[in-house]
């Protein structure tokens, strides 16, 4: 906070250093003369800032982390393993013959007389009578009617509008600013303001103004007339024809006869036969497994603990100092006044009093 206040000071005392050379006074009384030059009522003087820098002792509170190493006891849990020894059953197969029964079929062949019938195929000729269809073209006269076109010529009226550019006068308002001295109680420039003002401006601009003009045009016009046209087409017919061919026909034609096959026949047999039969036998077995318990224990370790403490600490920072002088200023002898003859020693100014003006001390 303390060096935002010194950068602050700092920077004023530029601004006020930058600016020109403020005015000592008005005369308000305090001459002998309206336009005098003296000493004694401290007219003819100008006030000027004078900046220093001087250097500043200063106690400045800062943390400095300070770790420390440090002994913690704490309690943690530890797996222990142990073997224990339990009891299970299982079922262990085992493999056994045993005398079983069982019904087969076995199949027998016999011979046996069967009467079939057949289809035998024979191979004859036979006349097939068909139709066919049969083209004929000739041609032939056809009447049409047809469109030709006719092209005239019309003369017609278009109305349409024409745009003419008619110039006009328009009056804008427009906004300036300027800059203007801004006076303190005392009659110093203190600074400046800003003043915003409207003026007319007139422009000429362009107006665009429509006219409808009517005009006579000559188009072509094109319409169709109809005329008879006669023309010779070909026309295709078709007539039937009757004709016949000798073909090749097979026809089956079904034959008995007696044929002698041989036939499975089933029969079921009973035998005993000797398999192995897988049978589940019990069986009581130890077996040792590992069993985890957890244990608590005590231990103690080190650890690094960081904390901050307070440092003083003595800094030596540069500080401008702004100091108010008055300086000297020569008086300017000028031509008298027109009005009143006074001569003035400085810049001066009229005022409406008395004779009619009144010179000042700028």
């Amino acid at each position: 906070m303390m060096k935002r206040v010194v950068a602050f000071l700092a920077l004023t005392a530029m601004v006020v250093q930058g600016t020109s050379t403020a005015w000592a006074c008005h005369n308000r009384g305090g001459c002998e003369a309206p336009c005098a030059y003296t000493a004694d009522t401290g007219c003819g003087y100008t006030m000027q800032y004078k900046t220093e820098y001087q250097q500043v002792k200063r106690t400045v509170c800062r943390m400095v982390p300070e770790t420390t190493e440090q002994e913690i006891t704490e309690t943690v849990c530890v797996p222990v393993m142990h073997n224990v020894t339990q009891e299970r059953t299982v079922l262990v197969p085992t493999m056994q013959q045993q005398t079983l029964q069982r019904t087969v079929c076995h199949m027998e062949v016999q011979n046996v007389e069967r009467q079939v019938t057949e289809m035998v195929p024979t191979t004859r000729q036979v006349e097939r009578r068909y139709t066919v269809c049969v083209p004929e073209q000739h041609m032939e006269n056809r009447t049409r009617t047809i469109c030709v076109p006719v092209v005239t010529q019309e003369t017609r009226q278009v109305t349409c509008t024409v745009n003419h550019m008619v110039p006009q006068v328009v009056t804008h308002q427009v906004a300036c600013c300027h800059t203007v001295p801004v006076y303190d109680n005392c009659g110093c420039v203190c600074g400046c303001q800003t003043v915003q003002e409207v003026h007319d401006v007139s422009c000429t601009v362009m107006q665009c103004v429509p006219e409808t003009v009517t005009n006579n045009v000559t188009v072509n016009v094109c319409h169709y007339e109809q005329q008879q046209q006669t023309v010779q087409v070909p026309v295709c017919t078709m007539h039937t024809e009757e004709k016949s061919e000798m073909v090749s026909q097979t026809v089956c034609v079904p034959t008995p006869r007696t044929v002698t096959v041989q036939v499975c026949v089933p029969r079921q047999v009973t035998e005993n036969y000797t398999a192995n039969v897988c049978v589940m036998v019990p069986k009581t077995e130890q077996y040792t497994v590992q069993v985890c318990e957890m244990q608590r224990q005590q231990r103690t370790r080190t650890i690094q603990v960081t904390r901050c403490k307070m440092v003083t600490e003595e800094v030596t920072e540069t500080v401008p100092v702004v100091t108010c002088v008055q300086v000297p200023v020569a008086p300017v002898v000028a031509a008298p006044c027109d009005t009143c003859a006074s001569p003035c020693g400085m810049d001066c100014y009229s005022v409406g009093h008395g004779c009619g003006r009144q010179h000042g001390c700028r």
